[in-house]
């Protein structure tokens, strides 16, 4: 299960494998000259301690390191779950419909299309928050009074102006 889930360039990753490979064979290579000698009597510096304190320290060593690997996968849990809780605040608000807005706000249906006709307005509230009234800077048009749109020129013309690069196209 990977903990980190970030997507890296494949040159990065190739940086990251080798390093931790290097990291192993170093690690390796530090246990195995320091191991080796006291497995083998006939060889090497002879050491003065037996091999039941030498096992004592190495049990030390692998308990601070189980600990230290408990306290960092924690860590990582600890962070994945606030991160998934960061995620969900950061997710947009659910779609409320027109009902929802009314009943949350305690709407009237002049109020509500009111608000819907304008982009412009005044809105009232009372001590609750809820809204009291509403009012549009603009002014409802009935269709009869609206004036009659405006006819095309009855003869279209174009204008063209004359540049530089016009010298051997034919004028119109």
């Amino acid at each position: 299960m990977k903990i980190i889930r970030t997507r890296q360039r494949p040159f990065m990753v190739v940086v990251d494998v080798v390093l931790t490979v290097l990291a192993w064979i170093g690690l390796l290579y530090l246990l195995i000259q320091g191991l080796w000698p006291l497995f083998d009597g006939h060889t090497g510096p002879r050491i003065d301690i037996s091999f039941f304190d030498a096992l004592n320290t190495l049990q030390v060593y692998l308990w601070i390191g189980l600990l230290n690997a408990a306290l960092l996968i924690a860590w990582a849990r600890y962070q994945q779950r606030k991160s998934r809780s960061f995620a969900k605040r950061r997710l947009p608000a659910p779609v409320v419909g027109d009902e929802g807005l009314s009943r949350s706000f305690k709407l009237s249906e002049d109020n509500f299309a009111r608000m819907r006709q304008s982009a412009r307005m005044v809105v009232h509230n009372d001590e609750h928050g809820e809204i009291r009234e509403v009012f549009t800077h603009l002014y409802r048009v009935e269709p009869e009074e609206r004036p009659s749109p405006l006819a095309p020129p009855a003869h279209l013309q174009t204008i063209r102006l004359v540049t530089e690069n016009d010298g051997n196209r034919p004028r119109l």
